[in-house]
């Protein structure tokens, strides 16, 4: 891991980010923010939380055809944890191959879904990111590529049930396109192509697809509260500021950083504060990080007690039945 030039990227990113973050911060005020906060609101906080931990444990079990919640919800949550303090995202893999080793469903196809689950939230973040562009006033520059960044994951969505809707023939034109170049591995292509089809078949009903719709829904909608009410802890809640920083900080966490996006997570978050809405920076920046490390160590826990839960070790996580 050392070795690789990935790693070194990300701290470097996550370095110059926090950097950022703190440089104009005024550290007595930032304790003090901290010290003064109004703690109550953390405990609805924590309970919408919850819920939405349990309907993404919803949708994903629905994306793998009803695995068994409990195990799900064990599993999502080891993911997340590994997520917190591996880099590479290796947590994606992790609750993967826990839901191989513990479900009837194969570690494939949790990772189909997972895949479906990314691009699910990627459009949500974006389709977000153009509903609270039209309500805040912002660089017009910046609304236009909201406006843009909207079309395109509508084109893409529409472009991916296409290729569902039409997995054969694609594979075929992909096969004699990877034919033409014999250096490239075809067939580890051709599987990557096979598991991205077999993510979205697994939505192979209308119950099915309402669903995950809702549970979609309910996912985002439930961040936005959590992020409202942490948000009434330090400054006076908007719905707009909470929609815009959840946007910003989701879109950051995107970028390569230290393990749980560290640094890039809380300069997007506090940026979408301090510019558009001029909110003083240390006090965005107090809440920028009780919000963000507060969750981060909360998955952290509720991953261990999955662990503990379903009886797993670290030396278990590796790749079970594919």
């Amino acid at each position: 891991m050392l070795k690789n030039w990935k790693f070194w990227l990300g701290m470097a990113i996550s370095v110059v980010a926090l950097y950022l973050t703190l440089r104009d911060v005024d550290f007595a005020a930032f304790v003090r923010a901290i010290a003064t906060a109004q703690t109550t609101w953390l405990l609805p906080a924590s309970i919408v939380f919850m819920a939405g931990l349990a309907i993404r444990a919803l949708r994903w079990a629905t994306l793998m055809g009803e695995s068994h919640f409990g195990i799900t919800f064990h599993a999502m949550n080891i993911g997340y944890m590994l997520n917190m303090v591996l880099p590479f995202r290796v947590g994606e893999i992790g609750r993967a191959v826990v839901i191989g080793q513990r479900t009837e469903v194969s570690t494939a196809t949790a990772l189909s879904s997972i895949v479906v689950e990314r691009l699910l939230d990627l459009a949500a973040v974006v389709l977000l990111f153009f509903v609270f562009a039209q309500f805040i006033p912002m660089d017009p520059a910046l609304a236009r590529a909201a406006a843009i960044s909207a079309g395109l994951v509508v084109v893409l969505l529409i472009a991916v049930g296409v290729v569902i809707w039409q997995s054969a023939r694609f594979e075929r034109m992909l096969t004699r396109l990877l034919a033409r170049f014999p250096r490239i591995n075809a067939q580890s292509w051709l599987q990557r192509y096979r598991d991205f089809c077999a993510g979205f078949k697994l939505i192979n009903s209308t119950k099915r697809f309402i669903i995950v719709v809702l549970t979609t829904i309910g996912i985002w909608v439930a961040q936005l509260i959590v992020t409202y009410f942490i948000m009434a802890a330090f400054l006076p809640p908007r719905m707009d500021q909470a929609g815009l920083m959840l946007v910003a900080a989701n879109l950051g966490g995107a970028a390569p950083s230290a393990p749980g996006g560290l640094g890039p997570v809380q300069f997007f978050a506090r940026t979408a504060l301090v510019a558009p809405f001029n909110i003083d920076p240390t006090q965005a920046t107090a809440f920028v990080f009780v919000w963000s490390l507060s969750q981060q160590l909360a998955l952290i826990v509720l991953g261990v007690i999955g662990m503990v839960r379903i009886g797993l070790s670290f030396g278990q996580l590796r790749p079970a039945r594919v």
